[in-house]
């Protein structure tokens, strides 16, 4: 597997101080058939297959769609790895979304360094003493396609999530020189403005800080980026706006997309 996703290693450097500990769901089995075992793992780091942080267990979230039904799996921690694990059974040749959600969660710091999970008003109960400095929230949601089918019509169905990125054009069909079109949603409604960053496996993989392609989502939420290889591609977008809870100060949502290009 760490040779298979090694591409991530650059493209996740890219403005750590902005971003944190990126949420991953991955599976190294890229065309399972009906009946495979498909392994998972979750990932919490800036690095795609380098696992630097074990963060909660009841923060990591992760079901499969396959069918029309959704199931939650059950997570495993693997301390070597520093990611938690999981797996399910294909079942029939349809595709399969993997979701995930790194649950949301507020971030209280203090003036002397350290930090309080949780709102600025419950850090205050506990800790009545100290000067907030300030509050973010963040929440973090991965959506794999697994098997897509050049038939489904599944793939471009909405989830629900805060901030999610929907397939115009079916995974399933896309292969090297095609453009492939995307829409980000915010809350259900279409996020004009929006900053997303795509990238395939192996691209300038020894250089922190690369990516292969940006652009900016238009009026409609849209954004098309050519695909120049085949293999893994992951497309990322975060949403960042001014809280309505008290003393928070930005509410931040990160969105991943993965899916695979047929050699």
């Amino acid at each position: 597997m760490k040779k298979v996703f090694l591409f991530l290693v650059a493209f996740f450097g890219l403005e750590t101080a902005v971003w944190s500990h990126e949420f991953f769901v991955m599976t190294d089995n890229k065309t399972p058939k009906s009946g495979d075992k498909v392994p998972l793992y979750v990932l919490s780091t800036h690095y795609f297959t380098v696992g630097e942080e074990l963060e909660g267990l009841k923060y990591n979230k992760v079901w499969t769609r396959q069918g029309g039904r959704r199931t939650e799996l059950t997570l495993k921690e693997n301390p070597d790895r520093v990611w938690y694990e999981t797996e399910f059974t294909l079942q029939g040749d349809g595709l399969v979304i993997v979701e995930g959600n790194r649950i949301g969660e507020y971030t209280t710091r203090f003036t002397d360094g350290t930090s309080f999970a949780g709102t600025p008003a419950d850090a205050r109960k506990t800790n009545p003493n100290k000067t907030i400095a300030r509050a973010t929230f963040l929440e973090k949601f991965s959506k794999t396609y697994i098997n897509p089918s050049p038939r489904d019509t599944a793939f471009s169905t909405p989830l629900g999530y805060t901030l999610e990125i929907i397939p115009l054009d079916n995974p399933g069909n896309l292969k090297k020189g095609s453009n492939a079109r995307f829409r980000v949603l915010y809350k259900g409604q279409p996020l004009s403005g929006g900053e997303v960053f795509a990238v395939y496996d192996y691209y300038d993989y020894k250089t922190m800080n690369a990516y292969e392609q940006k652009g900016i989502t238009d009026r409609n939420g849209e954004i098309t980026f050519k695909i120049s290889n085949p293999g893994i591609w992951i497309l990322r977008i975060r949403d960042s706006r001014n809280s309505a809870v008290p003393d928070v100060g930005l509410e931040n949502v990160d969105s991943i997309i993965v899916f695979t290009v047929p050699q």
